[in-house]
């Protein structure tokens, strides 16, 4: 396994910021953007996903074969992951 970092853009619509693999995984997440981020399913939206406020540093389980996705209630919101990936 090897460890990969990304950063990625969130915004208004939810987007995919993990994809789904067939182990489980550890992720942290970090939330860069000066506003709250959301995380959920991809039906998450800022009223049923799981706010993050800024600055905070979370450490999530991933189950095999599912995925993150992430939404903010404003435009252009930066996120970091580190994760392992096969």
């Amino acid at each position: 396994m090897t460890m990969k970092s990304e950063q990625l853009t969130v915004g208004l619509t939810a987007v995919r910021i993990l994809d789904d693999e067939n182990t489980n995984r550890r992720v942290y997440f970090h939330d860069d953007s000066s506003h709250p981020v959301y995380l959920g399913g991809s039906d998450v939206l800022t009223s049923n996903g799981l706010e993050i406020p800024k600055n905070l540093l979370l450490e999530i389980f991933i189950p095999a074969n599912e995925e993150l996705w992430a939404v903010s209630g404003n435009a252009d919101q930066t996120v970091s992951i580190l994760y392992q990936t096969d």
